[in-house]
């Protein structure tokens, strides 16, 4: 019983992590357009040098948490894809389980 109690720890830790995740992306890539967007606007209504190097620091920023995000996003779909696989191959793991359903919309989410 307790193999089945740590499995159900580590699919609601890895759910929660690769959900987490999944939101960060999406801010991150939202935030990158926004920037995108205002540098394109400050160039063209003609603001100072400054103002506009400074949206630029910004939005190189955002687009290095992107790539970053994905790389970690891909990582927690790999660690949670093993565990579901680990807990469908446990004969003894109810394969109506709340966590692994949870688990499985997370991963489908996430990868489309």
């Amino acid at each position: 019983m307790s193999d089945i109690t740590g499995l159900q720890k580590q699919l609601r830790i890895k759910t929660g992590v690769l959900t987490r995740l999944t939101k960060e992306l999406t801010v991150y890539q939202k935030e990158e357009e926004e920037q995108l967007r205002k540098v394109e606007k400050l160039k063209a209504d003609g603001a100072e040098g400054a103002d506009i190097r400074q949206s630029e620091a910004v939005l190189r920023e955002a687009q290095k948490m992107v790539p970053d995000t994905q790389n970690r996003v891909q990582n927690a779909v790999q660690d949670l894809r093993d565990l579901i696989n680990l807990a469908n191959e446990d004969s003894s793991f109810p394969t109506d389980d709340e966590m692994l359903i949870k688990a499985k919309e997370a991963l489908e989410t996430a990868e489309i």
